[in-house]
């Protein structure tokens, strides 16, 4: 076969390669878009009937649900990351200096704070232990490790017990302001009952009884936690 007629064939490839990439695109669009809506246990039917197609089809770009996780929790990673990249430079850009260490790890963990809150079926999807979450805490590391001062003895062990600390405590704080909103729509539907009870009977030390709502913990806002996490880390690196 000659350079003429093989060209025809090389051309179809070429553009069935770019339909499948853009296929593929348009489908990690869609399940990123419900699990954002739904949470991150959307199933491939669902995936499919948002999509428009059926679920044969689905598979047709991807094996299995696994390797659909995969490639988009990579692509949701990988953004998160851009974005953290994103505001290392504005920081650099607002102060209009070299930012210290504290300024750098306070924008990198209100950044990845906020994306956590805009989308928590999102954010629970892409921190399932995964290879494509290894990688992202082990690049966010590296690039902890860059900008911690020179005097820092192991810069690299400091990085990644840092970022695996951020990680948890978002993931901890997340489920406590999950369970809050539980909380205070079971206190919601249950004030009108507790009115009617008898406050002779009530212990005002119960933490439990609706009334005494209040004396419980409130979870920190994102401002809080930001200031804290910083705080903390940095009361680490110095001490």
């Amino acid at each position: 076969m000659n350079a003429t007629t093989q060209a025809p064939v090389d051309g179809r490839s070429a553009r069935w390669a770019r339909h499948r990439e853009e296929r593929r695109a348009e489908l990690l669009d869609v399940a990123r878009h419900l699990i954002h809506e739904q949470g991150p246990d959307v199933t491939m039917e669902d995936i499919a009937a948002a999509s428009g197609t059926s679920k044969s089809i689905v598979y047709r770009y991807f094996e299995d649900k696994a390797q659909l996780q995969r490639a988009l929790g990579r692509s949701i990673l990988s953004t998160m990351h851009g974005k953290l990249l994103e505001e290392m430079r504005a920081l650099e850009a607002r102060v209009g200096r070299e930012p210290e260490a504290d300024e750098r790890i306070h924008a990198m963990i209100r950044a990845y704070v906020e994306t956590a809150q805009r989308s928590p079926g999102v954010y629970r999807f892409v921190t399932r232990p995964s290879d494509g979450l290894n990688h992202f805490l082990s690049s966010v590391s590296r690039l902890v490790a860059t900008f911690l001062p020179a005097e820092i003895p192991a810069p690299q062990v400091w990085a990644h017990g840092s970022v695996g600390f951020v990680e948890r405590a978002v993931d901890v704080w997340m489920t406590d302001h999950d369970t809050s909103e539980i909380s205070e729509a079971s206190e919601t539907a249950d004030a009108s009952h507790a009115s009617h009870a008898s406050h002779a009977s009530a212990d005002p030390t119960d933490p439990t009884d609706p009334g005494n709502a209040a004396q419980r913990t409130t979870p920190l806002t994102s401002d809080q936690l930001v200031t804290h996490l910083v705080t903390w880390l940095m009361k680490g690196l110095h001490a």
